[in-house]
């Protein structure tokens, strides 16, 4: 009982560092940092092939390509929200999804597509330019997917994190 008390403490302990932590972003501001020399990294994988096809489905409202690229059970977190399946997504955000990118024209600042095993993690910076619903856009995209090779040695997007 008692190393079971000291494991939760341990991990309630590494739990605060970590969220206390990812709110040090705030304090940054617009500080510039340097950039790495090595922006595209693994891009011809054939997990970041998968990547560049869900992008361009996305952007083409391309429908069947979105569901066949994501997970059944996809996490997508997005302004602080979550859908937790494809079902959900398709029946919620995907379509506002396309038609914003529709109207913007999206410039590509880095790619790096690592992986480990079956899982991929892909993180992507880019920059957007164009107009929504009467709008301006300029805005910084952050991006993590995560990928899980399948039993067939295809790659499917298990984990979106948009910011």
């Amino acid at each position: 009982m008692k190393n079971r008390t000291i494991i939760s403490l341990g991990v309630g302990l590494l739990l605060a560092a970590c969220t206390s932590i990812s709110s040090l972003v705030w304090a940054h501001g617009d500080e510039q940092h340097e950039k790495s020399a090595a922006a595209f990294i693994g891009n011809d994988l054939p997990a970041a092939q998968v990547v560049k096809q869900f992008h361009r489905a996305l952007k083409t409202s391309d429908e069947a390509v979105v569901k066949q690229v994501l997970a059944e059970d996809v996490l997508i977190y997005e302004g602080g929200n979550v859908e937790s399946s494809l079902a959900l997504y398709v029946s919620g955000h995907m379509k506002a999804d396309m038609a914003y990118l529709a109207g913007l024209t999206v410039k590509l600042k880095e790619r790096q597509v690592k992986v480990t095993g079956d899982i991929a993690i892909a993180t992507s910076l880019s920059h957007s330019v164009g107009e929504y619903k009467g709008e301006k856009v300029d805005s910084r995209n952050l991006e993590t997917l995560v990928l899980k090779r399948q039993s067939d040695n295809t790659w499917k997007i298990i984990h979106i994190h948009w910011s």
